[in-house]
């Protein structure tokens, strides 16, 4: 592949990563202030208003206690919403010929997309964490909360590339996010400890996939965690690398993309 090729691949890749960037901040309105609004809520209903009921779990003041799982449940549907819906917007307006035409490699194109969903996604954790601090504080162990929160954004850009691609209605879209990912985060231990669960439940919430980072985040930021931090991090890797080489094996097939 001669270097003329080379700069054109990164420059294409840099551009529309930067279409995505801006098409994330220039609605701002609609992509960052309604999900931390939406945590802020849960944080003030179920932290505030209930926490002083329910006091706190495994030592832990409840508001604290579901700060991560909340973290993890913005970062999880804004990534996937984002890309899901640049995706289909892509190829209901048919500007998706002009990226799959041009010399960029698949993994180029995937990457250039997932850049919007992680902006937008951490860009509203970003905003909770910062709002939330004051009554919360800062992770007690920032590293492991920042790799749990990545992956999560990495995994769910991914996937909704791959929503994106497979859904024909925005009906399709509603359904992944709402019957499919909202679910899982809910019963992931957003707001409970499994351990303090009866059976059935307690099996339940653990054969929750999103169950492990939550808790690989809580332990970021609390230190407590009910499972191996480090096995729930490589579990999550593994997981986000095979949903990226899916969106990745769709970009290069042109599968749904191609008219």
């Amino acid at each position: 592949m001669s270097r003329a090729v080379r700069v054109a691949q990164r420059r294409g890749a840099i551009a529309l990563a930067e279409r995505e960037i801006r098409r994330v901040l220039s609605l701002w309105t609609q992509t960052i202030v309604p999900p931390v609004l939406t945590a802020v809520l849960f944080l003030a209903i179920f932290g505030g208003a209930l926490g002083t009921r329910i006091g706190e779990i495994e030592g832990i003041p409840y508001v604290e206690f579901i700060l991560p799982g909340l973290l993890v449940l913005t970062v999880a549907t804004q990534a996937l919403a984002n890309n899901a819906t640049s995706l289909f917007q892509a190829r209901s307006e048919g500007y998706i010929d002009d990226v799959l035409t041009s010399p960029l490699r698949p993994w180029q194109v995937t990457l250039a997309y997932m850049t919007g969903g992680l902006l937008r996604a951490f860009a509203a954790a970003l905003a909770l964490v910062l709002l939330a601090a004051p009554f919360v504080g800062f992770p007690a162990r920032p590293g492991v909360a920042l790799l749990s929160l990545v992956l999560v954004g990495l995994l769910f850009s991914a996937l909704g590339i791959v929503t994106g691609i497979w859904a024909e209605t925005f009906d399709q879209h509603s359904f992944v996010a709402g019957v499919v990912i909202a679910p899982l985060a809910l019963l992931g231990g957003v707001f409970y400890a499994a351990r303090s669960l009866a059976e059935p439940w307690a099996t339940l919430t653990r054969v929750d996939p999103l169950y492990y980072v939550v808790d690989s985040t809580r332990a970021g930021f609390t230190g407590f965690h009910d499972s191996s931090v480090w096995v729930a991090t490589l579990i999550a890797a593994a997981t986000a690398v095979a949903a990226f080489a899916v969106a990745t094996t769709l970009v290069a097939r042109g599968w749904r993309l191609r008219a």
